[in-house]
């Protein structure tokens, strides 16, 4: 089994006691003569950018690399009517998206695929969870409506992110404390392959749902959002004057068992997504937002990356279904003189080997940007291989002080590109 798998995690694996000078290779990605049979290692030990990878002034202003916005939320509507605008035109290529996602959900958990491919028992399940979720609920029903999905299937998209999901998640600060936060969002291992592009089809599917969200009442702006159209929480936002927060995937030995418990009606938690919405609704600061996530009861692991607008406020908060099992502060971190955190998808310290895509991010911020952190240079880290990898569908750049939020489409096209070697797809 590993061996079949080898050629996917290869690309991710991070080597090498050596620093290479990746900013004298060229435009054409060639390496170094003596560094041929490392093409698509990244060493661990040092800054990975590359003259090569997408720059920050070519994508900024530049409509063909921008998320689509900006839509409006109105939370005065009734909840049915509030993305009625939002998701015209979104049908086909939301159903397109379900299809693909229902027929490989069985690759992560049997469990789960049996329970999904049970209509009639799913769609008694869904009708009684989207009620117990009361505005939420009401929101699904309402895409179910405009888009012609039936309403289960709606449901089944605003579990995607308890089921799966990648990421890359920073906090930094500059010597004045000005703090800004990004984020990659990577989704669809092993969620069929498009051989033709050597793409991931999930992936492919998830970019044209892509937009950039205002959410208001009263006619005033509450928090800005980046979203897929058809799931209505929020794992990338920001708030002016108060917090940004993004989330990654988080896996522990529970794997869906909260989920599943919920759905069954055997348990009871919060969709962090969907935690995320009141957070940012109802809660006016970096302190308050952080007590909430942390003692809320979720139904499934997850990092929650938060951001604030003064000196300090980063941290990253490793959760369980239950609890705070552990967290890293970018003021703790600053007081060691590194002005930044990183987040992928493992608990600090324990990387694997063949995903450390946590090192030369952490590389690159602490040897460049550790005084002068912008969205350019945090887009740079986030832009560079294997931060950015054949998983990634955009790039998002935050700051809760200005009220700022960036997002831009994101490939990985080139031969080298995680999470497979083309070189070596028939092993």
């Amino acid at each position: 089994m590993f061996l079949r798998l080898f050629p996917v995690l290869a690309p991710l694996l991070v080597f090498g006691k050596e620093c290479h000078d990746f900013d004298a290779w060229s435009a054409s990605d060639a390496p170094p003569a003596n560094m041929k049979h490392l093409t698509t290692l990244v060493d661990a030990h040092c800054c990975h950018i590359k003259p090569s990878d997408p720059d920050y002034g070519q994508f900024k202003g530049n409509a063909s690399h921008m998320v689509p916005g900006w839509a409006v939320v109105d939370l005065d509507l009734p909840p049915e009517q509030r993305w009625a605008a939002a998701m015209k035109d979104a049908a086909e290529p939301l159903k397109k998206m379900i299809t693909h996602f229902k027929s490989l959900v069985g690759v992560l958990s049997e469990e789960l695929f049996k329970l999904i491919e049970d209509s009639p028992k799913f769609k008694r399940l869904a009708e009684q969870v989207l009620t117990d979720m009361g505005e939420y609920g009401l929101e699904m029903r309402g895409i179910a409506n405009a888009t012609g999905i039936p309403e289960e299937e709606i449901l089944f998209v605003n579990m995607m992110y308890e089921i799966e999901g990648g990421c890359t998640s920073i906090v930094a600060q500059d010597a004045d404390g000005h703090v800004v936060h990004g984020r990659n969002l990577d989704f669809g291992l092993f969620f069929g392959e498009d051989w033709k592009h050597l793409q991931w089809t999930l992936t492919e599917d998830l970019r044209p749902l892509l937009r950039n969200i205002h959410f208001v009442r009263g006619k005033a702006s509450l928090y800005d959002s980046t979203v897929f159209l058809g799931y209505v929480g929020s794992l990338t936002a920001v708030k002016k004057g108060g917090f940004s927060v993004t989330v990654n995937t988080r896996y522990d030995s529970t794997h869906w068992a909260a989920l599943l418990a919920f759905l069954e009606g055997k348990g009871s938690g919060n969709f962090l997504s969907l935690l995320l919405r009141e957070v940012f609704v109802h809660n006016t600061t970096y302190s308050e937002a952080l007590d909430t996530i942390r003692s809320a009861k979720l139904l499934g692991p997850a990092y929650v990356i938060v951001g604030g607008t003064a000196r300090g406020e980063g941290a990253i908060l490793e959760r369980s279904a239950t609890s705070v099992v552990g967290e890293r502060l970018l003021a703790d971190e600053a007081a060691k003189g590194r002005n930044s955190v990183v987040e992928t998808n493992w608990d600090f310290g324990k990387d694997p080997f063949f995903d450390n895509r946590r090192s030369p991010a952490e590389h690159c911020l602490s040897e460049r940007f550790n005084e002068n952190i912008t969205f350019s240079g945090l887009f740079s880290v986030l832009a560079a291989r294997p931060n950015r990898n054949r998983l990634t569908t955009y790039t998002a750049l935050m700051s809760a002080e200005k009220g700022e939020l960036e997002a831009y489409l994101q490939f990985c096209k080139e031969l080298e590109c995680a999470p497979w070697k083309t070189d070596t797809l028939m092993v």
